[in-house]
């Protein structure tokens, strides 16, 4: 069987692995002329990183191991906390802190060569002729397969051919992110900090070779270049404001090491990404054809969920999919069980993107803050089908 893949991110890459894997033919299809090697950093807990074992992707010297989360109010009282070692005990696998572009990277280096395609722009497909499916590109050639995975993403093509134009829905708020080098001592190797405030969040998630992962969450408005004033009655600037200068305005009296992050930081360091959700669809694919990651049910940064739930995509396909039987229903199996899972981790990103959660009195007066192990643990193993072996039946 012949897979066509459209998109090259963490998805599209863990997808190609899984169904090269099984035996399958496989084309991975990219926009870009070269990979992305900028972005984020991202967490993999025990389910990302027992697929990404699963499928034979090493971590070594990739990242950092992250022992412990901690969430602060702004002030620096404890409010939560949990320990990733003891769920990566529980679950079978670690818990890391890696860049994204790099994991991306490994993936594509254990592609055979000739299968990755750069500068391949989807621009749309057909169904239902001499081919199962054909993907047209915007240099005029074409690719024939028997199934397409749609993996470009939450402006993905391929979602758009299948449903027509259903974007996703902006949730309010936005994160201005970037990976610098870390002062040293400024952020533990192995712990993820998070600080609450009115309307505001920053976490500092330490990725590796003295590198630092930073988020700041404001409220946001479509079109904004920077992040809003702190009084939002204040009017509108006549130049563009500074993202810096703002990010200091609203963090700059937080507690450490917040404002020392800060000092080191400039304008162009900062990418801005506005918080979306998708309506998960009853049917997320037609034929031959169907969806992963992003593309299907982007999860807001909040629960740190979405690289994850691609690689559970990834993960089902690689098992469901097979030369015998009828294609078109093992993708209908794919999507209905990881449908399931996918709804959870989206209720639960729903909830965080609250403006302004009431505390628990429990929590405020808890001297070291609430212990939240067992409930970190719970909502991994409920969104993941790799922790509970949960595929399709055979068809």
């Amino acid at each position: 069987m012949k897979v066509l893949v459209i998109g090259a991110g963490v998805g599209g890459m863990a997808a190609a692995l899984s169904l090269l894997a099984a035996g399958h033919e496989v084309e991975v299809f990219e926009q870009g002329e070269k990979l992305r090697a900028a972005g984020n950093g991202v967490i993999l807990w025990p389910n990302g990183t027992g697929i990404l074992a699963d499928l034979g992707v090493s971590l070594d010297d990739l990242g950092t191991r992250m022992d412990s989360l901690q969430i602060r109010a702004k002030d620096g009282k404890p409010l939560f906390w949990f320990q990733a070692g003891k769920i990566a005990d529980k679950l079978g696998a670690p818990c890391m802190l890696v860049p994204r572009g790099d994991l991306v990277a490994r993936m594509a280096g254990m592609l055979p060569e000739g299968c990755l395609r750069l500068g391949k722009r989807c621009t749309g497909l057909k169904t239902g002729g001499t081919s199962p499916v054909v993907a047209s590109f915007d240099d005029g050639t074409e690719a024939e397969g028997d199934v397409l995975l749609g993996a470009d993403g939450h402006r993905s093509i391929v979602r758009r051919e299948l449903m027509g134009e259903r974007p996703a829905s902006y949730t309010g708020w936005a994160t201005w992110h970037g990976i610098t080098p870390s002062p040293e001592g400024l952020v533990p190797d192995h712990r993820v900090q998070t600080f609450v405030g009115n309307r505001a969040l920053c976490a500092l998630h330490p990725v590796g070779n003295g590198l630092v992962h930073w988020a700041f969450e404001t409220p946001w408005s479509d079109g904004e270049v920077a992040p809003p004033p702190v009084d939002d009655r204040a009017p509108e600037p006549d130049v563009v404001p500074s993202p810096v200068v703002r990010l200091k305005e609203r963090f700059g009296d937080w507690t450490g090491p917040v404002p020392e992050l800060l000092a080191t930081i400039t304008d162009d360091d900062i990418s801005v990404f506005p918080h979306i959700i998708h309506d998960v669809p009853e049917n997320w694919g037609r034929g031959p054809v169907s969806l992963l990651g992003d593309a299907v049910h982007v999860v807001p940064p909040r629960v740190a969920m979405g690289v994850n739930q691609a690689l559970e995509d990834a993960w089902v396909l690689g098992r469901t999919l097979t030369d015998n039987g009828d294609h078109e229903a093992q993708l209908r199996g794919y999507e209905k069980v990881r449908q399931r899972r996918v709804r959870k981790v989206q209720a639960r990103a729903q909830g965080a993107e609250r403006e302004n959660p009431v505390l628990p009195i429990f929590v405020l007066l808890a001297r070291n803050g609430i212990p939240l192990t067992w409930k970190m643990k719970l909502d991994i193993k409920q969104g993941s089908n790799f922790l509970n072996d949960d595929v399709p039946a055979a068809r």
